[in-house]
């Protein structure tokens, strides 16, 4: 892992040095501008930086991010993020994971992580992001592959779904 951007996205480096920015499948984390949204961020830090990771790709996202399962040491970072109540469970057009919904409903009822917070602080990123007013935000990875240094070993995959391959030719 290369760095954490915030509670489910990062960036990372595959086997074959291409840096690649990554959204956890099925999970939406605090943002960073509400409330839990710093620790959700350093729960997945925890997870995640300094260790070797496999990626089950399931789509691209409008902002061009891997939409993925994520493992790491045998450990599904998805879950685990519901698990310590770092993360909900996405409800956004697709259904959602079936397998994620009794593990947030054991976070909320044990009261962990965000289900700790006062009531009124317990508000869904989708939203939150509908009703707050937004100021303008950028993240900037910094790397390499943004300069023209000859010698970078990190570069961008511009990575495309198998089905949209398909449709292409």
């Amino acid at each position: 892992m290369v760095e954490v951007l915030d509670g489910d996205t990062l960036s990372l480096l595959t086997s074959d040095d291409w840096q690649i920015h990554v959204r956890l499948a099925g999970i939406d984390a605090p943002e960073a501008s509400q409330p839990y949204g710093d620790q959700a961020r350093q729960t997945l830090s925890e997870l995640v930086l300094g260790k070797r990771a496999t990626l089950q790709v399931a789509a691209r996202d409008s902002t061009g991010r891997s939409v993925a399962q994520l493992t790491v040491e045998g450990r599904d970072i998805n879950l685990e993020m519901v698990r310590y109540g770092a993360a909900w469970v996405a409800y956004n057009q697709d259904a959602p994971p079936p397998h994620l919904l009794p593990v947030e409903a054991e976070a909320k009822r044990q009261r962990r992580g965000l289900w700790a917070q006062a009531k009124g602080d317990i508000v869904a990123p989708w939203i939150w992001s509908d009703n707050k007013p937004q100021a303008v935000q950028t993240t900037v990875v910094v790397s390499c592959a943004e300069r023209s240094e000859p010698d970078c070993p990190v570069r961008r995959l511009n990575w495309v779904p198998q089905e949209e391959q398909e449709q292409r030719h």
